[in-house]
């Protein structure tokens, strides 16, 4: 299903809709914004809860959702809805004596943010497009568990895990590929070429029309 017939099912009232936006479809991008902010993901549980009441709206009528002019991508706004989000509990949260007076919440009945492509937000949402997009499962798995402060041999063993429950052996040259550390070290950097040209590519889409 694409975004919008998602988005049309949560404002008709079927909130299991908008629990698969939140950990299911976008559950990477919510991660990568917790850890950004906070530097763990001990607070993710409730910062997904507050973004939930913020989507639903003070009248519990998904207002906010309602109001997405479609102007730009849906997970561009709703990944800087939950940056903007993130960033303005953090002193609530782990109390950082942090203020961003850039940082505005709407409230319940009043449209979010649309995000300014150029803002440094958007390079962080940019960056977790790309990662979406690469197309090799293993190199989206190193670069989301790097960036929740797993190790390498912790990847590794995390990879070699799930190629056993999946009952799935990778070869190459004829030989069985066991992941460790090494496996991980070169798997990144050949994640992180592919990541910079599907960036070039992700700008071309944004601005082409500008």
């Amino acid at each position: 299903m694409t975004d919008k017939e998602i988005v049309d099912l949560v404002v008709a009232g079927n909130e299991e809709a908008m629990l698969y936006l939140l950990y299911d479809r976008y559950e990477n991008d919510l991660k990568f914004y917790a850890w950004r902010y906070y530097g763990t993901l001990a607070y993710l549980e409730d910062l997904i809860n507050y973004l939930y009441i913020q989507f639903k709206g003070k009248d519990g009528d998904w207002m906010p959702l309602k109001s997405f002019k479609w102007r730009c991508g849906f997970r561009t706004w709703f990944c800087s809805v939950a940056s903007h989000l993130f960033l303005a509990k953090r002193t609530e949260l782990i109390g950082f004596g942090v203020k961003d007076n850039s940082i505005v919440i709407s409230g319940g009945d009043k449209p979010l943010p649309e995000p300014n492509q150029e803002g440094g937000n958007e390079k962080l949402v940019m960056l977790m497009e790309a990662v979406n997009r690469l197309k090799r499962d293993d190199y989206r798995f190193i670069l989301i568990k790097e960036l929740e402060g797993y190790n390498h041999k912790e990847i590794a063993e995390m990879i070699a895990e799930r190629r056993r429950r999946e009952n799935r052996v990778t070869t190459y040259k004829g030989g069985v590929v066991i992941p460790d550390a090494h496996y991980v070290d070169m798997n990144k950097a050949r994640a992180l070429k592919e990541v910079k040209v599907i960036i070039e590519q992700i700008k071309k889409e944004w601005y082409e029309n500008k």
